[in-house]
């Protein structure tokens, strides 16, 4: 029985079964109680613009990075994560009249590998 579960939990490793996610992002106009308020995939220039990120599988305190992409230019927010079944957390930024267009949100985890995007427009 011992050894059956052992290959069962290697098995789920070797899936990278236990390895921090993000289950969840979500954009919109703000964050009340750990949830986004008026949940949009298009903005306006002059919005301030909230991307909340839902993380599981969080094994010790460390850092995620959420990436805003627009064109050849980035911006990154660094954003402490604690060891939680789920943990919720979020950055946002002001897009003025130039920053018009296509943006992507990209979750890095501490190593700067991409764990999940989501796309939003601004006009």
């Amino acid at each position: 029985m011992r050894l059956a579960i052992f290959v069962f939990v290697l098995i789920l490793w070797s899936f990278n079964s236990f390895a921090l996610t993000v289950s969840n992002i979500e954009c919109g106009l703000g964050v009340k109680s750990r949830k986004i308020i008026s949940r949009k995939d298009s903005f306006k220039a002059g919005d301030r613009i909230y991307c909340l990120s839902t993380l599981k599988n969080i094994d010790k305190p460390s850092y995620i990075i959420h990436r805003w992409v627009l064109d050849n230019r980035h911006f990154d927010v660094k954003l402490k994560v604690k060891p939680f079944k789920r943990f919720r957390t979020w950055s946002y930024k002001t897009i003025y009249p130039s920053m018009m267009g296509v943006w992507k949100l990209e979750v890095l985890d501490k190593d700067g590998r991409l764990l999940k995007e989501k796309i939003f427009v601004v006009k």
